[in-house]
């Protein structure tokens, strides 16, 4: 046992999002999505070490059940190297948050009754929203019992704004900061989010880096057919950005950045918007913050081919493509709430 709370570091620039394994209306083969975070944990090149589960992640704990198998089946050792940042404290049926300390309990106790206990990875959990009838520290202290008892690693926060952290931050340490980030998705930058948490440098994991699919090649090149391919039942429809006519003023940004990816450095429009947020991090005088703080893109991809197409082309970008690609949307701004009018008021509490 040991009540010495520390932050847990996370290694490498990137990390790995399951949501789409499991979270989806048609899920591939368990076997199939084995293989591929296997693929992506121990791939020479871009592997990465941090992978990002959620409790809620489809039904019957179909995500946890995934992760359960595949730590079975790798290599121990390897297992031992990889930090996992579970998202959980919902109420399943209704995806509210609830972050008393019953539902705390119940949460964490679940979450790793599907990791096995010899050869495990660093654990770090967090309540996925902000559960406004219960003070944000009381919930903070009461998954900081789970680290104080060697239970669970690290404490990580989701969809916050500064008042939150500030108030996390008195309890316990905090690993990292889960929060929305893309080229599409700018809110943290113009908030002053990603200000405050460079002050503090606590690690920013950005998820939807590729905006949901929209900024990648395939997008643009299929631009007529995007919406309609899209399953009658994904949740991509309540979101702004999938609203037919806020997608087509979404594409002419949308354009200019693959012009941009693919004239003048060469890639594709995903290589481009993860490329632009390693750039950002630890950024020096960006937007008058001294020093970005550590940020890990986590994209997902469901098959060893498109984790390629994800993290296989990163460039380095320079100072001045980052002033021409601010240039182009500035001069095409993006449209469309995060999400949507009615969910906006979730976000960042």
């Amino acid at each position: 046992m040991s009540n010495q709370i520390e932050k847990v570091e996370i290694p490498g620039k990137f990390g790995y999002g399951t949501m789409s394994l499991t979270w989806t209306s048609n899920p591939q083969a368990e076997e199939k999505s084995i293989e591929t975070i296997k693929f992506i944990t121990s791939h020479p090149e871009f592997g990465v070490k941090l992978i990002n589960l959620g409790e809620f992640y489809g039904p019957n704990d179909s995500n946890l059940k995934l992760f359960e198998k595949f730590l079975k089946s790798n290599d121990p050792n390897l297992n031992e190297s990889l930090v996992v940042s579970i998202k959980g404290g919902l109420d399943v049926s209704t995806l509210r948050p609830d972050g008393s300390k019953e539902n705390i309990s119940k949460s964490i106790e679940n979450v790793v009754s599907y990791i096995p206990k010899e050869n495990r990875p660093k654990l770090i959990y967090e309540i996925a929203r902000v559960d406004k009838t219960v003070p944000y520290e009381d919930t903070i202290g009461y998954i900081k019992e789970y680290v104080e008892k060697g239970i669970i690693d690290g404490i990580s926060l989701s969809e916050v704004g500064k008042e939150s952290i500030a108030k996390a931050i008195k309890v316990a340490p905090i690993s990292c900061v889960e929060l929305e980030l893309s080229l599409f998705s700018q809110e943290l930058i113009d908030n002053g989010l990603l200000a405050y948490l460079s002050e503090q440098q606590i690690p920013i994991i950005a998820y939807s880096p590729l905006c949901r699919g929209i900024l990648t090649d395939s997008t643009v090149e299929n631009s007529d057919t995007f919406l309609t391919k899209i399953p009658e039942t994904d949740f991509k429809h309540h979101l702004d950005k999938f609203k037919p006519e806020i997608f087509k003023q979404n594409l002419i940004p949308l354009k200019k950045l693959y012009d941009f990816a693919h004239n003048v450095k060469n890639t594709s429009l995903e290589s481009l918007a993860l490329s632009w947020i390693l750039k950002l991090s630890g950024q020096k005088n960006f937007r008058g913050i001294e020093k970005v703080t550590r940020i890990l893109p986590i994209p997902s991809g469901s098959t060893p081919k498109r984790i390629e197409s994800n993290f296989g082309n990163i460039v380095e970008l320079t100072d001045e493509d980052l002033d021409e690609i601010e240039q182009i949307l500035k001069e095409n701004p993006v449209k469309g709430f995060r999400y949507n009018e009615q969910l906006e008021g979730t976000l960042f509490q």
